[in-house]
């Protein structure tokens, strides 16, 4: 027996079930990720539907390096969540564009590339980014801001909880 955590009805619930029973699209853990399948084709409809020349992980690559200046490959890598091979072709996309220029650099003696953002990149991001407002917007009119950013403090727990349980290595 092991305990489970699991909406049912919309009521939040406890149970003590037995593995083999356990049904994993009633948990919390598979919302969640039902919820990220969402956002991300969301995203990526809001830049195919637009025809823009970005996509989603360059959009939020760009976002990183301008709240993050003169950030390096590797923490990029780690912030989005991205292993460096995948982080490494977000960039040479991004590069290609004029959207970003890399410059080399030493930090601990080991040479790193630092990302910077270009005219061009920071007029593309600040474009979309005040068109994907909107939509946000919108979306808050079906779902209120306070109960948004409650949500968000729970998920930033629920996040610190699991980064302290699984190994992930990038």
């Amino acid at each position: 027996m092991q305990q489970i955590f699991f909406v049912t009805d919309g009521d939040a619930m406890k149970t003590t079930k037995n593995i083999e029973s356990f049904d994993i699209s009633k948990s919390v853990f598979y919302k969640v990720d039902q919820l990220s399948i969402y956002i991300n084709m969301l995203m990526k409809n809001f830049f195919d539907i637009r025809e823009i020349n970005l996509t989603a992980d360059e959009f939020k690559a760009l976002n990183f390096i301008i709240e993050y200046p003169n950030i390096c490959q590797r923490d990029l890598a780690k912030l989005m969540l991205r292993d460096r091979v995948r982080t490494g072709r977000i960039l040479n996309s991004l590069d290609e564009k004029k959207y970003i220029k890399r410059t080399n650099d030493t930090r601990n003696n080991r040479l790193i590339r630092k990302l910077e953002i270009t005219k061009s990149g920071a007029k593309i991001f600040q474009e979309q980014y005040r068109i994907m407002i909107l939509l946000f917007n919108k979306l808050l009119e079906k779902f209120p801001e306070k109960r948004m950013n409650e949500l968000h403090k729970t998920l930033e727990d629920l996040e610190i909880a699991i980064s302290e349980v699984v190994e992930f290595n990038i």
